[in-house]
């Protein structure tokens, strides 16, 4: 424990040593797998994670060991987040015991595996790394996302670059542009919270910020866009807040001004909104798939029919809605009906305690959890975008990974950065030594002593200045040599 109690204290102050370095290359390659670049447009057209191929099923198995390999070696410091822990633990337990009523038993157990260690990932990665070098981690493997798109996009548009109703839209090395445009946002937003966090590497992050903007604008992802421009100026505001009260307060005001205007506007003129975002009413469909699924839900609320299986191709639920829309709806594309009808209203219950309760937290502990407010503005994206994109419990996905590593954070301890001693300035090296000065003792012991000629020294009774050639005592005739030595003693003071 002392090892560990050490680690952490050194993780801000020092040069991180060979072992976390690899420990940090290992995390990138992890968030490398969880985005899933590469696996949609080459090799899993259908968008199943790889579950329904053999080949891209056992390529996981790889990642689950190094998730489970690095957990372990740093279980002393995932054990101290034991309550955010126990909280995601619950929501596990709950995806597990679904099997019981599943539609398909042996692939919601095969799949919940799947989820328990994409969570188990977001907890170890939260307690590992402290704030700003878990954003720098996140913000560099980005960066390679971002080059790798910007690359296939140009060298190899096949991929690079959508060709069906979206055709012009750039997707990078995802299956479509809003894939891509999510991945953006979180690389900005990680490179943005380094930079507040006081990292070094400013000119690289900046970088990575104006890269993933430009690649969000060539995907036309609107709501994108979007969350772009909420995680960035939220960043702004919850620094400029930290100038002082008064300053909080006005930007409070304005954001909670913002907020009810926004909501006026939705109720008031919903077409304006839609139109800016260019989207109609009906939110591309979504609005009529919303429906159907609410009436099959109906059939088991508290339950569901089982996590990760309703959605497939015999589900006889899914059918029913595929019918009534009239095309073959993948997801619910959004993330608490997909939930209702996974898990029922007990799981959107857990999902909701979860989320919900570590952004509230986040209102009172967005300053001490030290992380450039990555935390609660990822938080905040994450839940806005869940209620158009199914990413609640994703499986083998990066959203879901760094919102358990957010949770965690906010819910977690806050490791207090011990401040560093101030070092003595250097002295030039052929400077003279310093004055020093010393007060001669009050009352004054004369002694004698033998083998010098008789001399009899007198100590002086006002306040001397010593050097490192010229002592504080002086004598009659003339001043010994530093580190003289005299005879032996003859006659002692008192009997003198």
């Amino acid at each position: 424990m002392a090892d560990v109690q050490r680690d952490e204290q050194q993780q801000d102050g020092e040069r991180p040593d060979l072992w976390r370095k690899l420990e940090a290359l290992t995390c990138g390659f992890v968030l490398f797998m969880l985005s899933n670049a590469f696996i949609g447009p080459l090799l899993d057209p259908l968008q199943a994670g790889g579950e329904d191929m053999p080949v891209l099923r056992l390529m996981w198995l790889p990642v689950y060991a190094i998730i489970l390999g690095l957990a372990v070696w740093r279980a002393p410091r995932v054990a101290r987040f034991w309550f955010p822990a126990v909280m995601l633990s619950l929501l596990i337990f709950w995806v597990f015991a679904s099997a019981a009523w599943s539609l398909d038993p042996g692939t919601t157990n095969r799949r919940a595996l799947a989820a328990a260690f994409t969570t188990l990932f977001g907890l170890y990665f939260a307690s590992s790394f402290d704030g700003k070098r878990m954003a720098e981690i996140i913000a560099t493997t980005f960066l390679f996302l971002a080059l790798a798109g910007l690359l296939a996009a140009i060298a190899y548009p096949k991929m690079g670059i959508a060709h069906d109703i979206n055709a012009g839209d750039w997707r990078g090395l995802w299956y479509e542009k809003n894939q891509m445009g999510a991945m953006m946002v979180y690389g900005a937003l990680a490179a943005m919270a380094a930079i507040l966090a006081g990292s070094t590497k400013r000119k690289q992050l900046i970088f990575t910020i104006v890269l993933c903007a430009a690649m969000i604008v060539m995907s036309k992802s609107k709501t994108s866009l979007l969350a772009l421009m909420i995680g960035l100026g939220g960043s702004m505001m919850l620094a400029i807040m930290r100038r002082g009260p008064a300053t909080a307060v006005v930007v409070v005001w304005l954001g909670v001004t913002a907020v009810v205007v926004g909501a006026m506007v939705m109720w008031l003129a919903p077409e304006l909104l839609f139109k800016a975002l260019g989207k109609d009413p009906s939110l591309t469909g979504r609005t009529d798939i919303w429906a159907a699924l609410l009436r099959q839900s109906a059939k088991h609320p508290m339950t569901g029919f089982g996590y990760a299986v309703f959605w497939q191709l015999d589900s006889a639920p899914a059918n029913w809605i595929r019918k009534e829309t009239g095309w073959d709806v993948p997801t619910a594309h959004n993330g608490w009906l997909d939930i209702l009808a996974q898990l029922g209203w007990v799981g959107v219950s857990l999902c909701a305690l979860v989320l919900g309760g570590a952004l509230l937290v986040s209102l009172v502990r967005f300053r001490k959890v030290q992380d450039g407010y990555w935390a609660t503005l990822f938080l905040a994206i994450f839940v806005m975008t869940t209620f158009s994109e199914s990413f609640i419990l994703e499986r083998n996905g990066i959203a879901w990974a760094l919102a358990c590593a957010a949770v965690a954070r906010l819910l977690g301890p806050v490791w207090a950065l011990q401040a560093q001693p101030e070092k003595a300035p250097r002295r030039p090296l052929f400077a003279p030594a310093p004055l020093t000065w010393s007060l001669a003792p009050a009352e004054p012991t004369f002694e004698i002593w033998a083998g010098d000629a008789g001399r009899v020294p007198t100590v002086a009774r006002t306040p001397v200045m010593a050097t490192a050639t010229r002592p504080a005592v002086t004598f009659g005739r003339a001043s010994p040599p530093l580190g003289a030595t005299f005879g032996k003693r003859l006659v002692s003071p008192l009997s003198a």
